[in-house]
């Protein structure tokens, strides 16, 4: 989709880069919501009345044969991913007769890698698999929750409490390896901790691969020198120190909600003095707070709406534990706001001398989380713009369009 969640909004941007460089881009989705985004273009549309027939009967069949599997978290095992390849062969080639790459984001429930494999043949194009959580690198699971299979090619996978070695996870990352490698193709991701998933999956590991950051807008997503104008529009203390963190229910462990809360605990109980800001879901902050206040902003969509949040911070949290490149980190550095995380899917700024933001280890330590955390709270003003400076400064040549234009076009020669 081109709406919907980071992944959606990471594709958006990365088509609009390439549309405002100059280049010439055509970006396809099985279900459109943004008719404002140019050449953005909803599969569906390019079916006949009886390919959408067996399209649908294809996916509802493919539906009741998972029943059985009742997978959790976020997966893709191809069983939608039953979008042919000729209508959107048909399509690009009436826009050009050769392209240079066909990048693909996150296909699942859409077209499977021998789908994909038939688009880039066709368009002698070559196939950019771009991360996106772990989509690429093994057999069907998003978010791997510890289970390092993908490392040996899947197999009695307990996100569907499989025990056969030869399941349908297995039999999925076998497909996937013969097919990325017999084209070709090249693995892009957007932090080096994402890269080196990659490097160990049994599907990937031999592939070529380039790190560099999903591009942002960085005429909108800019700092500013006063946050007192955002804090008054948002409704948020004006003297207070603010936290900006994202909310998500906690019962998506990996994204680390839960853990946040308890370090956030810590912190009420040492009565340090600290507003948080949460952008996203309401309703999860809970009661009894002593000394922390908070104000729910709910969702706020598009990048004009969100920079008003970021410009009112002081500094942004991101407690997930398993993801391999959270835009919001990016979001925060390029508007000039110090981000405090675990050291999981961050980008390649200056963060072992502390200039960009501070580093919580070990992974998931809950404690460690609430000191830095409290560093940033009870940090001098001085030095807070000091690292608030730096962050921009870091960040914003990375996230810029012309970058992201320049290093995948020379993922062509990988």
């Amino acid at each position: 989709m081109d709406a919907g969640g980071g992944a959606a909004d990471g594709f958006v941007r990365i088509h609009r880069a390439l549309l405002g460089q100059g280049h010439e881009s055509v970006a396809y989705v099985i279900k459109r919501k943004r008719p404002d985004v140019p050449a953005m273009v909803d599969a569906r549309s390019l079916l006949g009345p009886w390919q959408k027939l067996v399209w649908g009967l294809g996916r509802l069949w493919a539906k009741l044969r998972r029943l059985h599997l009742r997978p959790v978290g976020v997966y893709d095992f191809d069983a939608e991913a039953n979008f042919p390849a000729e209508p959107i062969v048909r399509d690009a080639r009436a826009r050009a007769a050769k392209w240079d790459l066909v990048v693909v984001h996150w296909a699942g429930a859409f077209v499977t890698a021998d789908a994909i494999r038939r688009i880039a043949e066709a368009l002698d194009a070559r196939v950019v698999l771009w991360q996106v959580d772990m989509a690429h690198v093994t057999g069907g699971c998003h978010s791997n929750l510890g289970c390092l299979k993908y490392r040996t090619g899947c197999g009695a996978c307990p996100l569907i409490g499989s025990r056969k070695a030869d399941d349908l996870s297995a039999r999925q990352a076998a497909r996937r390896l013969r097919t990325w490698r017999e084209v070709g193709a090249v693995l892009l991701a957007p932090t080096e901790w994402s890269a080196r998933q990659a490097r160990e999956s049994a599907i990937t590991g031999a592939l070529p691969s380039k790190v560099f950051p999903i591009p942002l807008d960085l005429d909108v997503l800019r700092p500013v020198d006063d946050p007192r104008a955002a804090r008054a529009a948002l409704g948020l203390p004006a003297e207070a120190r603010v936290l900006l963190v994202r909310g998500i229910d906690p019962a998506l462990t990996y994204k680390g909600f839960g853990l946040l809360l308890q370090a956030l605990r810590l912190l009420d109980d040492q009565r340090v003095a600290l507003h948080v800001a949460v952008l996203g879901e309401t309703g999860l902050m809970g009661d009894g707070w002593r000394h922390l206040t908070y104000t729910e902003l709910g969702v706020r969509r598009g990048d004009a709406a969100i920079a008003v949040a970021y410009q009112a911070a002081d500094f942004f949290v991101n407690p997930s534990t398993n993801d391999n490149g959270p835009m919001m980190v990016g979001e925060a550095l390029v508007c000039g706001v110090p981000v405090v995380a675990y050291p999981v899917g961050l980008p390649s700024v200056p963060w072992a001398e502390g200039m960009v933001g501070g580093i919580a280890e070990p992974i998931g330590d809950v404690p460690a989380l609430a000191a830095a955390l409290r560093a940033f709270a009870e940090m001098p003003a001085a030095e807070l713009a000091m690292k608030k400076r730096a962050a921009a400064a870091a960040a914003r040549p990375l996230y810029a369009a012309s970058y992201f234009g320049a290093q995948l076009a020379a993922a062509r020669d990988l």
